[in-house]
This record gives structure tokens, sequence and C-alpha cells, in this order.
């Protein structure tokens, strides 16, 4: 038992001691570890920038999850001897890969740090009524962002929407269907939208009512809802609250530019492994392009594309990733949603809803447009068919966004993973669209279900 108390509390975040007296006591500046002590807005405060900062845990969007999105799908490869990793990259993931189950954990941490805070303010007498449902909305962001990244890897999972802060609250929750933890995340950002202001100039550092909008737009593009995905995407563009970057280089370099709508900000105290991780110079588990992809890339930059020389570089004999090139302080921050994704969303949800051989909307081709102008290539000038269209649009999101962690994504809404992955029904691969649910998770919870073929 005490192994499995040991697991549960590294799961849940909470802190395991040592037992030793002689440690320094360091008031934490970004976040608490137990309810108990949220006893005012600020402490509330502070532990709301604590459950930010479960995000850029280096398990989720500080390097593994973010990563890993474009390692198991086609655009990039590991290079190194790490079998976690190797699983990853050659897309046989094992249930018992220690890695997969930090990275659950890491996001259930999030969640549960998002659920502390909302029971909290929920419970602190001297909140007024619009900074309560504030907290409150934030923190619902960042469960529908964790629950949604859960569901795009692993299918149907527990949903968790009370606080566990100590052993006998752990809760042995059963999977929820796919289509229940679509529910639960939509119900969240539809709070959140509603409940939280603009963000703040030039800081996309905390949840804004525009980020819980443009995180539905993608997320109602996954689930097939395409009319909504359209709705919440025009509603960001038309919004006048961002704008495109004319340089496309630009966006990795210029923190909290006016294309970032939500964004995680990393600093020297606070860093992530994403720029040594590509870099052949330094030491530890690297993450390069796939030749394959690197050559296509190429030759769409030998086109024009800017995007390509800003984006990669050859170098010591590997295909590196440029869009986090901070390998001193490992500070770069993450875009998590943008303004460019809003335009390939409106695109593709516009023409999903046309008939495939019709021709396309004259809004697809513009919005289309908007991302190649910027990349440096012409503008399309004729017509094209909402099946050219959809091409068009996954081209130009696996350029923009490689190494931003949406490209599995894409595959599995374009249905392609078969073609380009290999997981075919007839070979008896499809299995793999999902990854394993962790054994050590199944372990401790024996209300949680294996996903098929694992």
């Amino acid at each position: 038992m005490k192994r499995y108390s040991y697991i549960i509390m590294l799961a849940l975040g909470l802190s395991v001691l040592s037992g030793c007296e002689d440690t320094l006591d360091v008031e934490p500046t970004t976040g608490v570890d137990i309810e108990e002590a949220i006893t005012d807005e600020t402490s509330l405060n502070r532990a709301a920038l604590g459950t930010y900062s479960a995000l850029q845990n280096s398990n989720y969007y500080g390097l593994r999850y973010l990563i890993y999105q474009d390692v198991y799908a086609d655009n990039m490869q590991h290079r190194g001897t790490f079998t976690t990793d190797v699983e990853v990259s050659t897309r046989d993931i094992r249930a018992s890969n220690l890695q997969i189950a930090n990275t659950w954990a890491s996001i259930y941490v999030a969640i549960n740090r998002a659920n502390t805070v909302i029971r909290a303010a929920e419970q602190l007498a001297d909140l007024d009524e619009e900074t309560r449902n504030r907290y409150i909305a934030e923190m619902r962001f960042i469960r529908a962002l964790a629950h949604f990244d859960l569901l795009r890897v692993f299918g149907g999972v527990p949903v968790v929407t009370t606080p566990t802060t100590t052993i006998p609250e752990v809760q042995s929750l059963p999977r929820s269907s796919e289509a229940q933890v679509y529910d639960a995340v939509i119900a969240d950002l539809m709070f959140a939208a509603e409940n939280l202001g603009p963000a703040i100039s030039n800081a996309p550092y905390r949840a804004s009512s525009a980020a819980a909008v443009a995180l539905l737009a993608r997320v109602s593009l996954q689930r097939g809802d395409n009319a909504s995905a359209e709705a919440a995407a025009d509603a960001v563009i038309t919004s006048g609250g961002y704008e495109i970057l004319p340089n496309f280089g630009d966006l990795f370099v210029r923190e909290g530019n006016a294309e970032s709508i939500f964004e995680l900000n990393f600093t020297t105290f606070d860093a992530n492994g994403l720029g040594s991780a590509s870099d052949p110079r330094t030491g530890g588990q690297k993450f390069y392009l796939r030749q394959a992809f690197f050559d296509q890339f190429k030759a769409a930059g030998d086109q024009g594309d800017v995007r390509f020389a800003q984006t990669t570089r050859f170098e010591g004999n590997r295909n590196r990733l440029l869009k986090y090139e901070d390998v001193a302080e490992n500070a770069d921050n993450v875009p998590v949603i943008r303004l460019a994704e809003m335009y390939l969303i409106r695109a593709e949800a516009r023409a999903r809803q046309g008939t495939p051989g019709a021709q396309a909307d004259p809004q697809v081709i513009a919005d289309i447009n908007v991302i190649r102008e910027r990349a440096g290539l012409s503008p399309i000038t004729g017509a094209l068919t909402n099946a050219a269209a959809l091409d068009e649009i996954l081209l130009q999101r696996r350029y923009e966004f490689v190494g931003e962690g949406l490209r599995f994504m894409d595959l599995k809404r374009y249905n392609l993973t078969c073609e380009r992955l290999g997981f075919c029904e007839e070979d008896g691969e499809a299995f793999r669209n999902l990854w394993p649910i962790p054994l050590q998770q199944i372990e401790v919870n024996p209300n949680l279900t294996q996903n098929p073929g694992y």
C-alpha cells in the first residue's frame, strides 16, 4: 500500500517529504501545495499561478507532451537511447512506458490544481461575485485544455471536477466516453468565455475570453462540429484583439506578441527543455525533423516559403528545430494558441461544411492566403474545390505549426493515420490511434480500463 500511496501522491502533485527537518523553508511565489493555504485573494492568485506552472512541466508543454505530437506523427523523430522516447518515435508505445505515465500524471496535476483553486474560490467569503467567477473561469479554461489534451491521445479518460488534496480524497474514477469528455471540455470553455475579460495587452499569459473561444474553435473542429468551430474562430478573428505578425520569424523571438492568444511564459527560473532538445551541440535526448519532412519543407523553402529557414536548419548532421533556440537558459515561451490557427480553422470548418467537389467559398481561399502570403508564397488566385482547399489547409498547418503540438491531432481529423503512419485496420494497427492508458494508473485505479490492442 505504501507504493500505491506514493504513486497517487505523485500523480496528484502532493508533496512527498523525506522527513528531513533541515531543508530550506522557502515560500513559493508561483503556487501553493494545499488548499488550506488559500486564505485570501493574494494566496488564491498565487495558487492560480501555480496551476499555470503545472502546464509548464517538462512532461507536458515544457517538452515531452508538446514534442510527442510531432514525434509520434510524421514531422519529427527521436535520436537517443531512452526507450521511452524510442517507443514514441517508432510508434510502438507500451503500456509500461514510464514517460507516458509521467505525462498522464502531470496533466492530471494541472487538473487537480485547477480544481483546488476552484473550490477555494467558491469558499472564500470576501470575494465579490465577479472576481470569484473570474478565478473559477481561469481554472476551468486550464481544466478544459488539460482534459482535451488527454482526450486527443488517450481517448475517453476520467473527467475530474473535484480536487484531491489528501489520500482519503483519492477518487478511483472510471473512464468517461469521448463524447462525455468533449461535453465537459466545452462546458468549461463556455463558462470561461462568459466570465473572463480580454487579455492584458501584450501579455497573453493568463486565460482570457478570447483564449477560451479560440480553444473552443480547436475543440469543436476536432469533434467535427464545423459550424461551431467556424463561428468561434470567426469571433476571435473579427474581435480586433489580435493580428498576424508580418514576419513569421518574429513569432518565436517576440514574446507575448500581437498574434499570441494564449502563451506559456517560461523564464530562467522556470525553464523548459525545448531549446536543448533539438540542439545537436548539447547533451541529452534529441528530437529532430524527419528527413522526408525536412526535404519536403526545403522544397517549399526553395519556392519562397520563409518558414523553412526560420523553422529548421541542417546542423551537426541533424535537422534541427529552431522555434525554441534558447539553449543557454531554456526560457523560450511556448505559444499554445495563436491567431494563424484561427484563420486555418475558419477555412477548414467552412470547407468541410461544403460538398467536396464543389467550389470553395471565397472566404476559405482568403483565409488560406493570409497564411500563404505571410509565409512568402504567392496567393491562390484560381478556384479550388473544397477537397483541394482541405488538402492545402493541411499542408499549411504542417509547415506553420511544426513543433507546436498539433500534427498528430491533424492527421487523426483528416483520417490520414493509416496512409501516413501505418495505423491501418487491415493490418491490425488502427489501435495505435490512441496511446495506452499507463499501466501504473491501472494498477492503482481498478476502475480504469485499457485501450484495445495494448
